[in-house]
């Protein structure tokens, strides 16, 4: 009974016994052990869902851009492209956190599975097809400069590099004007693939207008090996020779004269000139035409008006303003429409006029306002003339002595 006791004593002191730290640590053990395991289930709570989106948005959707908007930058991505999908990739790699994937397992080397089968997916097709298969040559149309100095030839090939010769030929009608080979080579990039480019100088076979009553069409053929293409070149950009010309004077007068005996007298005239493509109406603007004008305003004492010589080259008019007696010297001509006004040193009623006290005569009579115009040698040998003509009197006030006299310009002779 007493021993009994004294094992049940005994038993109730050791249970209130601390415990060993060798215990503790094994029994704690055991614990951390499952938090462990939990903490490891937490960091893998990625899904496989998650891992494609990832992929899918890093990777593939900024791959698909640059090939389709490249051709809109302004320098090419694509030819980084492999760079930018190894770069991708790494973002992907780092933001799933799969470290080693032989010691991740789960979606985790799935994923990185899933990594290295797209990277190698967006990085060998193009390259291969760049650089090992060569794929068919076409023909990647015309680029008109500009200035209309020249046109380039663009010819594309959706794989392989190196030279080649394009023989061209360009026919007026059925008049050849330009034979020749020029080589390019497939060293350019855009968003549209691999290709290389030439071009042919429009003073090498410029023969003539397009457009108006004599006008052909200008057709290029480009042979490179076997392959052959022919198109016809823009008429707009190949016509340049001025056919049609027209004068017009605007006469301005006032109130204000120094004669008593006349109440209304000329203050002087604006010129204008019209240079073109001959039309029924008048000439049609020619942006791309190069030509020389000269124009002189006549009566019954000889040149009353002669211009200074005007040249436009592509819009561009220049000539010497005499010291702000004929305008600023410059203007654009040939742009939105035909006419050109010839400046003087005032501006009256909307007009920038020359004044009749800045004339060499200014008798009344007859006047004539000539134009001539002549070609750029590129562009043709042809002179075009033009000319109208004015009558610049007193107006008749049928005998009625008390009536003030009144000068007027009025269009015929």
């Amino acid at each position: 009974m007493s021993g009994g006791l004294l094992d049940r004593v005994e038993d109730e002191e050791e249970a209130d016994e601390p415990v060993e730290a060798e215990e503790v640590a094994s029994t704690d053990g055991g614990f951390l052990s499952r938090e462990k395991s939990g903490s490891s289930d937490s960091s893998s709570e990625i899904t496989m869902a998650d891992s494609l989106k990832m992929i899918g948005l890093v990777m593939v959707l900024p791959f698909f851009l640059i090939m389709w908007f490249d051709v809109y930058f302004p320098f090419s991505l694509s030819s980084y492209m492999w760079l930018i999908v190894v770069a991708t990739a790494a973002i992907v790699w780092w933001q799933l956190d799969i470290g080693n994937p032989l010691e991740s397992g789960g979606v985790k080397m799935t994923s990185s599975i899933i990594v290295v089968i797209v990277t190698f997916l967006l990085i060998l097709p193009p390259l291969l097809l760049g650089n090992v298969l060569v794929g068919t040559m076409s023909f990647g149309g015309i680029d008109y400069e500009d200035d209309g100095s020249s046109f380039e030839v663009t010819i594309r090939q959706n794989g392989g590099t190196g030279s080649h010769d394009a023989s061209v030929l360009i026919t007026m009608g059925a008049a050849s004007v330009y034979t020749g080979t020029h080589t390019f080579s497939i060293d350019q990039d855009d968003g549209y693939g691999k290709h290389g480019s030439f071009s042919i100088p429009t003073s090498s076979y410029y023969s003539g207008n397009a457009l108006g009553d004599s006008g052909l069409d200008y057709t290029v053929t480009v042979t490179v090996g076997d392959l052959e293409w022919d198109t016809i070149l823009d008429a707009n950009f190949l016509t340049r020779t001025v056919t049609g010309a027209s004068t017009g004077v605007s006469a301005v007068m006032s109130s204000n004269c120094d004669d008593p005996n006349i109440e209304r007298c000329l203050v002087g005239v604006g010129l204008s000139v019209s240079a073109g493509l001959a039309s029924s109406s008048s000439p049609v603007a020619m942006p791309l035409a190069n030509y020389n004008l000269s124009a002189t305003l006549t009566g019954p004492g000889g040149n009353a008006i002669a211009y200074p010589a005007v040249e436009v080259v592509s819009t561009v008019a220049s000539w010497d303003s005499n010291g702000g007696a004929y305008g600023d010297g410059a203007a654009i001509v040939g742009d939105w429409g035909a006419q050109f006004q010839l400046e003087g040193s005032e501006e009256q009623e909307g007009v920038s006029i020359i004044l009749k006290d800045d004339w060499e005569n200014s008798d009344h009579g007859c006047y004539t306002l000539s134009v001539s115009i002549t070609q750029d040698s590129f562009w043709g040998s042809e002179t075009v003339t033009a000319s109208s003509e004015y009558t610049f009197e007193v107006e008749d006030q049928q005998g009625d002595e008390n009536e003030p006299d009144r000068e007027v310009w009025t269009p015929g002779c």
